[in-house]
């Protein structure tokens, strides 16, 4: 995304066990289906990105709530469309949103885009609207995370996550293995 291209470039940055478990589901995902790949869409997010779009999102819902709501209640509304700052996995590199297309560049069929939040319903992983088709097509991707050692994020069917805190709640680790960091690329 545009936002990153201050801090990272045109690239996305994972960690370096990250970068080694995505190849590993994605020589899995080929292996079984041949016309697939994954699609990495976001990694690394600087802090300062993380903390923009959560009080856009923050400022968004405040406005088109209809009813009063307390700070506490907007913030943890909020969370559940975009980590809280503090507490997300972007600014480890440990998170990933992610998809399948196939080798031609067409994403398969999950219901949704990548943060499309129009019909916030569907964003949750197990959503029921959902057809056969799509219902697999999540649950093939939610699988092989997993079985590589991502944590999911059932908010977010796209969002995945190692090393963070998120994982080290998803595994009941006692704590995450990545903090955040804050960095960007150096430019001559």
């Amino acid at each position: 995304k545009a936002d990153m291209i201050p801090y990272a470039g045109s690239d996305i940055w994972v960690r370096d066990t990250v970068a080694d478990m995505l190849d590993l589901a994605s020589r899995k995902l080929v292996s079984k289906f041949p016309d697939y790949r994954l699609k990495i869409v976001y990694g690394y997010r600087h802090p300062e990105v993380q903390k923009h779009y959560f009080e856009k999102r923050k400022g968004e819902i405040s406005q088109n709530s209809d009813r009063g709501i307390s700070t506490e209640e907007l913030t943890e509304l909020t969370h559940t469309m975009v980590a809280i700052p503090e507490l997300a996995g972007h600014p480890t590199g440990g998170a990933v949103d992610i998809t399948i297309s196939t080798i031609s560049g067409t994403d398969i069929d999950m219901g949704t885009k990548i943060a499309d939040y129009s019909v916030p319903s569907k964003i949750k992983t197990f959503d029921n609207t959902l057809s056969e088709e799509q219902k697999y097509n999540r649950k093939l991707l939610h699988d092989l995370m997993v079985e590589e050692g991502f944590a999911p994020y059932y908010g977010e069917w796209w969002h995945f996550s190692y090393g963070d805190r998120e994982w080290a709640w998803f595994y009941q680790k006692l704590e995450a293995l990545y903090d955040q960091v804050d960095f960007k690329i150096k430019k001559d």
